[in-house]
């Protein structure tokens, strides 16, 4: 991660220095009304790049504030290779901390139908839903619990929860 961070500075700052070299080959460009204004566009364009770091470099320094854990059994799963059958435990694993993650953000939907006949419960029907959008959740931990579970470890940063929920109240 901090490779790609590093990458990517070095991408912008590259491509800033670029940009600034062609500053002198303005023979077929067109003119800007001030060479000011043009000044304030980069340095904004430099705020903004710098801000977009430091939000991201908070985003991993900060302390996850939201966790969830997900298991999974081996045993059921459908393949006939005990490899392949591990494989798809963690990833169902992943997805069952996933979908903790999910309930804890967006909350969880349920919807319960009880029928009572002379007097005696004849039915009793419960279904929970759960939908929502996960930005930014990190694998902590991957583990084998016992010779057939997996546990998978999540978590969410502070930023990362922040975003979440606003583009949740935007309708994202």
């Amino acid at each position: 991660m901090k490779s790609t961070i590093k990458l990517a500075r070095v991408s912008i700052l590259w491509s800033i220095a670029m940009v600034s070299g062609c500053e002198n080959l303005s023979t077929n460009l067109p003119s800007f009304s001030s060479t000011n204004d043009m000044r304030a566009t980069k340095n904004e364009a430099l705020k903004t790049t710098g801000s977009l770091f430091a939000e991201q470099k908070s985003a991993v320094e900060t302390s996850r504030i939201l966790s969830a854990t997900g298991f999974a059994s081996v045993s059921v799963q459908p393949s006939k290779s005990i490899n392949q059958r591990r494989l798809l435990a963690m990833r169902a694993a992943k997805l069952d901390a996933y979908r903790t993650l999910t309930e804890q953000i967006h909350g969880l939907r349920l919807q319960g139908e009880t029928t009572i006949g002379e007097s005696v419960v004849t039915s009793d029907r419960l279904a929970a839903a759960v939908q929502g959008l996960i930005i930014g959740a990190e694998v902590n931990q991957i583990k084998a619990t016992s010779s057939d579970t997996y546990q998978v470890e999540l978590s969410v940063s502070e930023v990362h929860l922040r975003r979440i929920i606003s583009n949740y109240g935007r309708g994202i």
